[in-house]
């Protein structure tokens, strides 16, 4: 990495894999601001890998002479910011075990990590999710495609003590990314639930009766005759083999605001003069379209029991 100052102008050069022959390289300019007096205040990278095989992860590691403080801030969902501070590590040879009959390894399941090491280095671990085979490891290449496809489509768990009631499925250009029980007690105003938690106010209890749903289509518009058309469901159908869904909120993708409270951006295509995606429910408040290449957050709150 090189940084050029200049009084107009400050370059900032990173080559990959190599200083001479190098893969590639970014080169960023940076103006000078109005009486600026720090050439370069953060330094921010984006890496893309993938997609990774399982039992594969790939390290990688930046140099600069940028003083970071042993401070390094990390986004894996471009949405939060995680701090990681320098931290020693006395032991750390028991993150992989593995022997002749098993392969587990023990990985965080937002897919990256990262820490700093010295005061101008840091390292960044990208790799694939929880996993564990059993079997010789010579066979693992063999499987690999079916354990990973069955980690990325988590079950659903249905009540035990309602056998008789039908089996609710999803039509097949659905998918449930997400179906979880957060527990917390949240406030479904964002700014009030913040306010709350300035005071020090937390709810004495967890909340078991609400789910976080979200919802995904398949396919894009025009790849399926019949497979990318728009879906409508109700999720109170869905839903009614866990219990009797009393009210239903829509959420933002990562379901920390309303969906009413936010606005949607729209604008003119070469074939359209806007966008014809619609995101309002029907007049039946648990009827929801899922149009092709969509994906929808819900909160679910459950009759008390």
């Amino acid at each position: 990495m090189e940084i050029i100052p200049g009084k107009i102008v400050t370059e900032i050069r990173q080559y990959f894999y190599n200083d001479n022959n190098y893969a590639f390289s970014i080169i960023t300019r940076v103006p000078e601001c109005y009486k600026s007096k720090v050439q370069c205040h953060r330094l921010e990278q984006t890496y893309s890998v993938g997609p990774l095989q399982m039992n594969t992860e790939v390290v990688l590691r930046t140099t600069s002479s940028l003083g970071n403080n042993k401070t390094l801030y990390t986004d894996d969902n471009g949405y939060q910011m995680l701090k990681r501070t320098y931290r020693e590590f006395v032991n750390n040879t028991l993150a992989r075990v593995s022997s002749d009959t098993f392969n587990i390894v023990e990985l965080l399941p937002n897919g990256s990590s990262g820490k700093t090491k010295f005061n101008n280095k840091c390292s960044s671990v990208v790799h694939p999710t929880l996993w564990m085979i059993v079997g010789s490891l010579n066979v693992t290449t063999k499987v690999y495609h079916r354990e990973a496809i069955e980690m990325q489509h988590r079950p659903v768990v249905m009540a035990i003590d309602q056998p008789s009631k039908p089996t609710v499925v999803l039509p097949p250009n659905l998918h449930l990314l997400s179906f979880s029980i957060p527990g917390w007690n949240y406030s479904s105003n964002h700014e009030a639930h913040i306010k709350q938690l300035d005071k020090g106010l937390y709810a004495p209890a967890p909340d078991y009766d609400r789910i976080l749903l979200r919802i995904m289509h398949l396919f894009e518009e025009g790849e399926d005759s019949e497979l990318s058309k728009a879906v409508t469901i109700n999720i109170k159908e869905v839903l009614q083999g866990l219990g009797e869904v009393r009210a239903l909120e829509e959420r933002s993708l990562t379901g920390t605001w309303d969906i009413s409270t936010l606005q949607r951006w729209k604008w003119k295509t070469v074939d359209h003069l806007q966008t014809q995606n619609d995101r309002s429910n029907t007049n039946e408040i648990f009827t929801v379209t899922i149009s092709p290449k969509e994906i929808r957050t819900f909160f679910g709150l459950f009759q008390q029991q």
